[in-house]
């Protein structure tokens, strides 16, 4: 691996997808306003505002802890002319010859000297010079907090974790409190502020986004949500057959509580839920238009209110979820099935409802060895979250097979939070289930673990594994489909300050050039391995620009925000088929690595496209396809076949 790449890598490692923020059947963006601002209280905020001013107020964080010691620069304006010429260059392989010649003429009216980018472009550069970062806060608005579909499958990632063996209720119970104890040693590490700041060689990278995600939650509000945060949980959210229980994590005297009392806290909760309560966290699955009038009629219910100051206020929430019935693997693998459970509960049946989506941990727990999480979207990006995973799953490892000693008087039982219900409650709990059963059984994964090789192996070939595994994406896609996708792979921007992603358009004519060798039945090897080499190459490239905050989309994205906040007009090029094509992206992809044999999976972002996300081990790859069963022009298991064979297939031809 270059110097180059191995500084790419790193970077990327971080990616996780652009939101699904093209909503269903409706191709174009979604546009509101947003300023950020924290409260004075504990509790600190990112508040949505009707409006906002062209200069929005900014705050580096939600979180009042500083995890940088050495300075970061800001994100940079790329330069106008070169991004350009990047995005034209991205059309090619999308475009007809007819189309290209009218996005290329667009172009060049966009950025000549009375063109309205140069405006834009410098109105850019102002709002640069005045904010910590020029993008942040509109993103967070646009992509997270503003965005209105369902948070599960279309936003909020799930994680999956090795399959665990309990051959009893006590070492189901006995994980669970290892699970707590980790998560409270993982948060202490974090507020002590000693974590070594990372680096790749000298440059240093951004450490807010590991305090962001403990004591977080978003909270539900007309147009775009509320992002809350506290530095000062004391409490957990333990969610058991669809009740909510406040678990304190602490004694009197500030210490974590000991893995015995919370083992035996975890079997009193069990036992007090033995009976389903009503699935008022399936509300948080819904719409979030909907989710806001309901969450009102709630709060305002007797005491809930001081029920969503627990909720809004706790550390994370741990989901003890019940057993997934055995034909639930009848025609999908373990994997495939706990990908969903972990997205959305799985069904209504079985834990759709034990779920509260606004919380940006959700650890997730079953008695049939399921462990994982499911996170909001709206913090930060993935590799603190797989951090935190790998946390868990080593500290809990560490403590062997051995099981506490069993002692269920000498604890403090957790409180049960009961909330007040009525009869239209009663209906929007029907409407919400009906709504998150839907999306449960249209999303449809294969999740396998690629054992042919792993990254090891693609080093030894001299190739980058992430090109290598996009590129087989790119040869996958046009097998399946005889046409290059809009492919979107997301470079995270650490090496500046408070950044977070950038777009990789990873298809270029070089990859498309060796997807269509590929089909071709009498292309010698020679010919296979140079368009291969191009391919990967290029990809490369990309993917540095990206990392390096040159890349496309943040920049048009940029423009076209100070044209809204300024209620300028928007230019044309933003209507052309050139960029709706080249942001209709049919595949979405990440890598999110973890050092345990565990992966990441999310939904599609457009209805007949794939999502597609991978940790690449040493010796492995992990990998969750996804589509959604509603479109006829997408096959999971297709795409997920024409992977490991385009991967087998590339292997061989680099060997030769």
């Amino acid at each position: 691996m270059s110097n180059s790449d191995e500084n790419r890598q790193t970077y990327k490692r971080e990616s996780m997808p652009l939101i699904s923020w093209i909503v269903k059947k409706t191709p174009t963006m979604m546009h509101r306003s947003m300023i950020a601002m924290p409260s004075r209280s504990r509790q600190l905020m990112f508040t949505g505002l009707r409006s906002s001013p062209g200069y929005a107020q900014q705050s580096s964080s939600i979180t009042s802890l500083n995890l940088n010691m050495k300075p970061l620069p800001k994100q940079p304006v790329p330069e106008l002319k070169k991004t350009m010429e990047r995005y034209l260059k991205s059309l090619k392989p999308l475009l007809t010859e007819s189309e290209y010649r009218n996005s290329e003429k667009l172009a060049n009216d966009f950025i000549k000297d009375d063109g309205p980018g140069i405006m834009l472009h410098k109105k850019l550069l102002e709002r640069f010079e005045k904010t910590e970062n020029w993008m942040s806060e509109w993103w967070l608005q646009k992509a997270y907090l503003g965005y209105r579909a369902p948070v599960i499958v279309n936003s909020s990632p799930g994680t999956v974790g090795p399959p665990q063996e309990f051959s009893s209720q006590r070492e189901m119970q006995v994980f669970a409190a290892r699970v707590i104890r980790a998560i409270c040693e993982y948060d202490r590490m974090v507020k002590s502020q000693s974590m070594k700041q990372e680096a790749v060689r000298d440059i240093p990278l951004d450490m807010q986004p590991y305090a962001m995600i403990l004591g977080t939650h978003r909270q539900p509000n007309d147009g775009c949500d509320n992002l809350l945060h506290t530095d000062n949980a004391r409490h957990a959210i333990i969610l058991s057959n669809n009740h909510f229980f406040k678990l304190d994590l602490y004694d009197n005297v500030g210490e974590p509580i000991h893995e015995r009392k919370l083992a035996a806290a975890i079997k009193d909760i069990l036992d007090r839920s033995c009976t389903p309560a009503k699935p008022v966290g399936v509300l948080t699955g819904n719409c979030r238009d909907t989710w806001v009038q309901d969450y009102s009629l709630l709060k305002d219910l007797g005491q809930n209110h001081t029920i969503f100051n627990v909720i809004e206020n706790s550390l994370f929430i741990l989901c003890l979820d019940k057993p997934v019935a055995k034909e639930c693997f009848k025609e999908k693998n373990n994997a495939s099935v706990r990908a969903v459970q972990s997205m959305t509960g799985l069904s209504m049946s079985t834990n759709s409802g034990n779920r509260w989506h606004d919380k940006t941990v959700q650890y997730i727990v079953s008695s049939d060895g399921f462990v994982g999480m499911e996170y909001e979207h709206s913090p930060c990006e993935g590799v603190p979250i797989a951090v935190l995973h790998d946390h868990v799953l080593r500290y809990i490892d560490s403590k062997g097979n051995c099981l506490i000693s069993d002692d269920s008087k000498d604890f403090s039982r957790a409180e049960l939070l009961k909330f007040e219900l009525n009869d239209n409650l009663e209906v929007a709990m029907e409407k919400a289930a009906r709504r998150v059963e839907g999306i449960s059984q249209d999303i449809d994964m294969e999740c396998f673990t690629f054992m042919d090789f792993g990254a090891d192996t693609i080093k030894k070939l001299k190739l980058s594994p992430d090109s290598f595994i996009q590129i087989a994406m790119q040869v996958a896609f046009y097998r399946t489909h005889k046409r290059p996708p809009a492919h979107y792979e997301s470079a995270a921007l650490r090496r500046f300050k408070n950044a977070r992603t950038e777009c990789i358009r990873s298809t270029s004519v070089e990859s498309v050039d060796f997807a269509k060798v590929m089909t071709s039945s009498n292309a010698n090897i020679n010919k296979l391995k140079e368009a291969m080499l191009c391919a990967i190459n290029a990809h490369k490239n990309l993917a540095g620009q990206a990392a390096t905050g040159e890349g496309v989309d943040r920049l048009l994205f940029g423009m076209k925000m100070i044209a809204e906040t300024e209620k300028l007009e928007i230019p044309e090029l933003y209507r052309d088929r050139g960029y709706t094509r080249s942001t209709y992206f049919d595949l979405t992809s990440s890598q999110v690595p973890y050092k345990t044999a565990s992966f990441m999976c999310y939904g599609p972002v457009v209805p007949d496209g794939y999502g597609c996300c991978y940790n690449p081990r040493p010796n492995d790859i992990l990998i969750a396809c996804s589509s959604f069963r509603s479109s006829s022009e997408t096959c999971t298991k297709s795409f997920a076949n024409e992977l490991q064979k385009a991967l087998r297939d590339m292997k061989k031809i680099a060997e030769s």
